[in-house]
């Protein structure tokens, strides 16, 4: 996609953080590239317990002359999530066009759109009826053609000269108007396709008690797409819900089986030969 931005229109700031995604960052920078004004990254392990998975993303972030790449150093005592705000608000106050008016878009290394998803986000924000746009997302799982549905809060306006984030992804200012960008021209979202050992380690952090820590390592790491209806049940008995999700957070069909695609990936993705593989838990030694 050409990169021609209207100067009279609002920018957007991408904030991109990261830790252990050397497959994942290359990607992901392009993409923000392609779609932000202005594209801010820090990549912080946000606990010691994650120094385990450090990799060669950092590295490769130095490659990129475009980003603005910070650093941040790990506040031992500070929770989890409270880190992550504070490597958001970061980023924010190391920002050129942190100004009310633009624009602040979360970009995951594992959320990725295609062009028609960034069409309908400018056309949203170029309106001036918005200040919140969430996202449906396809939330894949195993592999590239299996996934649950969902949506995520991924764009904030700026309507305040101190407007921060707050524990995790919170937000100070309250936003009065939603736009929703439909599930199909929404987000591919990958997370259960990264290396989910990542996963369980934070989720032991930021719920701690919670079943979905058990629920990854008895469930998800075992569940057959051959055999989802022994899963589903398995992870009902320990859930309650008859679903391949340990929540109410994403949906499964109503019979609790995951959803096919058999289509084609953002560019971004489908530039990096991801697409071809079969099993994610096998790749990251998960399964």
């Amino acid at each position: 996609m050409e990169e021609v931005f209207d100067k009279a229109m609002n920018k957007i700031i991408g904030l991109l953080t990261a830790w252990g995604a050397e497959d994942w960052i290359r990607p992901a920078i392009e993409q923000a590239l392609t779609y932000c004004d202005e594209v801010m990254v820090v990549i912080a392990a946000y606990s010691p317990e994650f120094m385990t998975f450090e990799d060669s993303t950092y590295d490769i972030c130095r490659e990129y002359n475009r980003i603005k790449l910070l650093d941040y150093k790990i506040n031992k005592a500070v929770h989890y999530l409270q880190i992550r705000a504070d490597v958001m608000n970061l980023m924010l106050d190391n920002s050129s066009l942190y100004e009310p008016g633009n624009w602040i878009w979360i970009l995951d290394t594992d959320e990725f759109y295609t062009d028609l998803a960034h069409d309908e986000i400018r056309k949203a924000i170029k309106t001036q009826k918005y200040d919140d746009i969430v996202v449906e997302e396809k939330f894949f799982v195993i592999n590239m053609q299996h996934y649950l549905i969902g949506s995520h809060e991924r764009l904030r306006k700026i309507t305040a000269a101190r407007g921060r984030f707050r524990y995790a992804n919170g937000w100070t200012q309250p936003l009065q108007s939603k736009y929703i960008v439909p599930r199909d021209k929404g987000m591919f979202h990958y997370s259960m396709l990264t290396n989910v050992a990542q996963h369980y380690v934070r989720w032991q952090l930021s719920h701690p008690g919670d079943v979905r820590a058990e629920w990854l390592k008895r469930i998800y790491a075992n569940y057959d797409l051959e055999n989802e209806d022994y899963w589903i049940e398995k992870s009902r008995l320990l859930t309650g819900l008859k679903s391949c999700w340990f929540n109410k957070g994403m949906f499964s069909d109503k019979d609790g089986r995951v959803f096919k695609y058999e289509g084609v990936h953002p560019s971004f993705i489908e530039a990096t030969g991801l697409t071809k593989v079969s099993d994610f838990r096998m790749k990251y030694g998960f399964k």
